[in-house]
């Protein structure tokens, strides 16, 4: 009896040292050291060839970052949090400082999200906040796993809070505003903006018995990225969008932009039918990305009979209008967090917005042609009608990115053109450094 009693004592005295020690650590290092520049620092401290080693260079590997302070949007950032605890719970153990280092940058991960969510939905604030609270007692009873999950947790409900704010702010932008940057982004060359391939004697694209606006994408490419934005603005005009999450190009491809990914996602509108496919995640796998969704075998000859190289983003508006590059140059919105974009959508004046605003009403006149002129209140105004008109001499050159090489490469070809023009191509690494994987 007395010596559980003992043994208690000492494992308490253990823990109240450890968690001293720990939150010293934490104390000291504060808000100064980026959570992705402490992990580092705790990989450096932990026996080579360990599990707690290369659990962290997976916690630090770049395409889980956006910069050294906030991970990738939800699925892929949680993988930070996995390899921590990963690190934390392996045997051969790691000192207290490696770990007060990695207990430091989960937190600091879970808090920075926290703080940009500032204003969105109280009661997911509110159950992040709790999460993180819970986390930091765990922390301090050196329940370290305990700890890093519920970091996770508080990190991913504020992250779900800045995904319906921004989302709410991009489908719901101010008509005047939409009116006033869109104007601007026609008249001033320097946006340079690219129009579509106008198709004639086609069979119509159409499913549900409404014209169909297909898109394959992929999640990694930047031009994917910024024309999202544009899509999300344009086709909020026409029904209503749910479950969108936020995403972000890979860093591999510059620029990298911020923006959303249609995967999850659902579209309702009594005018047009939205199909999106995500083809490709924002996961590198060796030598390519790592597959997402599959296209359909009539998506997949859409694809290749209009855009046989199958680049992306590749848009067809009813088999009216071929798009397979962006808009506009993913720049115009580069190196801005989701807030900073979907915030300037109040601001006619803002670049970025009119840029996003210019997408929008491209393709907003094309599915008012497709659908004929409906809704009425979309498509009579004046700002649809001059895009309308322009349509044909949007010359400017926007940009794509090639499909992924192996495992995560294009659907196959399904006709003897398409198939000839594979076989002869060349890689597309070669052909576009723009997009490299």
């Amino acid at each position: 009896m007395i010596r559980a009693a003992t043994s208690a004592r000492r494992a308490a005295l253990a823990v109240a040292v450890f968690s001293a020690v720990l939150f010293g650590l934490v104390a000291a290092a504060g808000a100064a050291t980026a959570p992705r520049d402490a992990l580092r620092q705790a990989r450096a401290l932990a026996p080579r060839a360990s599990a707690a080693a290369a659990a962290l260079t997976r916690a630090t590997a770049r395409d889980l970052w956006i910069n050294s302070r906030e991970a990738d949007a939800p699925p892929y950032g949680r993988n930070v949090f996995a390899a921590s605890k990963q690190a934390v719970d392996d045997p051969a153990g790691l000192s207290a400082t490696a770990t007060g280092l990695i207990i430091t940058a989960d937190r600091g991960l879970a808090e920075d999200a926290f703080a940009l969510a500032h204003g969105g939905g109280a009661a997911m604030l509110a159950s992040a906040r709790s999460a993180l609270s819970a986390g930091n007692r765990q922390a301090r009873a050196g329940n370290l796993s305990a700890a890093i999950d519920l970091y996770a947790k508080a990190w991913q409900l504020a992250d779900g809070t800045i995904a319906r704010r921004v989302a709410g702010e991009v489908t719901h932008v101010p008509s005047a505003t939409l009116v006033g940057a869109a104007e601007h982004a026609l008249a001033v060359t320097r946006f340079g903006m690219s129009g579509p391939s106008i198709v004639q004697g086609v069979t119509p694209l159409a499913s549900g018995g409404k014209p169909e606006v297909f898109y394959a994408g992929s999640e990694a490419c930047p031009f994917c990225g910024v024309q999202r934005w544009g899509m999300i603005v344009a086709l909020s005009q026409f029904g209503t969008f749910s479950n969108l999450h936020l995403m972000q190009s890979v860093p591999t491809t510059p620029p990298q932009v911020t923006t959303f990914t249609f995967f999850g996602s659902s579209y309702h509108s009594p005018y047009v039918s939205f199909v999106p496919v995500e083809v490709w995640s924002n996961v590198p796998a060796h030598p390519g990305l790592v597959p997402l969704q599959t296209l359909t075998h009539s998506e997949a000859l859409l694809v290749h009979r209009f855009d046989p190289p199958v680049e992306t983003p590749f848009i067809d508006i009813g088999n009216r209008f071929i798009t397979d590059s962006s808009t506009v140059d993913p720049q115009l919105i580069a190196h801005k967090s989701w807030t900073q974009v979907a915030g300037g959508l109040t601001d006619p004046s803002n670049v970025s917005t009119q840029a996003i605003a210019g997408e929008a009403e491209v393709l907003t006149a094309e599915v008012c042609e497709a659908t004929g002129g409906n809704p009425a209140s979309v498509c009579s105004a004046a700002v649809v009608q001059q895009y309308e008109a322009a349509l044909p001499t949007l010359t400017g050159k926007g940009g794509s990115c090639p499909a992924p090489p192996g495992p995560g490469g294009p659907p196959p070809a399904r006709d003897a053109a398409s198939s000839a023009h594979q076989a002869t191509r060349s890689d597309p690494i070669a052909t576009a450094a723009r997009c490299q994987f």
